[in-house]
């Protein structure tokens, strides 16, 4: 709208100059963003305590000490791994403390930066499942050897089971971390994608 044109409207009587309700919608906006950092507060305690417990797996399952070395070597990645991601995790948490709701432009920041935490939360569930393929690995070893067996004493058909299970359990993990991840984010992720929408419509 040109000088012109807000002059004409403003000299018209009893006329109803339409505001647009983006300072609303960005408000809400707050609503979506406060749940998402009240998960990801959540989830980063409980990553840290989870990654802290899982190095007394051995002790728990019982691995006899000359496997340690296979375990904790595994388990050195596995942490190296996961203080990356939590460090890109608490990083988005910040930014997402400072958001104040008050342009479209920061919103838009938050929805990408948010995206893109969705896509490296599962990818850094994926990066994980070694280190538990390992972990389960050396239990059903162990297992074994306690019955007085080894891998060589079982049958085609034992071996082709124990495959299909470590298959199967894999992508159950695959599909949990997905549907986990949506379900943690990505009704909020959507609906500050909506809120965007209708504030391009304006």
């Amino acid at each position: 709208m040109n000088f012109d044109q807000l002059k004409s409207e403003w000299d018209k009587e009893n006329t109803d100059i339409h505001i647009p309700n983006t300072i609303d919608q960005l408000k809400e906006s707050k609503h979506p963003i406060e749940k998402i950092q009240k998960n990801m507060k959540k989830e980063f305690i409980m990553q840290v305590i989870a990654v802290i417990l899982i190095a007394f797996f051995p002790l728990q399952l019982k691995f006899p000490a000359s496997q340690y070395i296979i375990y904790y070597t595994s388990y050195t990645m596995f942490v190296v791994i996961s203080s990356y991601y939590l460090f890109g995790f608490y990083k988005f948490y910040k930014q997402t403390e400072l958001y104040t709701g008050n342009t479209k432009n920061s919103l838009w920041k938050i929805y990408h930066e948010l995206k893109l935490n969705m896509e490296r939360y599962q990818s850094f569930g994926f990066l994980l499942l070694p280190h538990f393929l390992i972990t389960i690995g050396l239990f059903i070893y162990n297992t074994l050897l306690k019955t007085g067996k080894s891998l060589s004493d079982l049958t085609n058909t034992q071996i082709f089971s124990l495959i299909l299970v470590v298959l199967i359990g894999t992508l159950a993990v695959v599909t949990s971390i997905i549907l986990w991840t949506k379900y943690l984010y990505g009704r909020d992720a959507k609906k500050l994608e909506n809120i965007l929408n209708d504030m391009e419509e304006e």
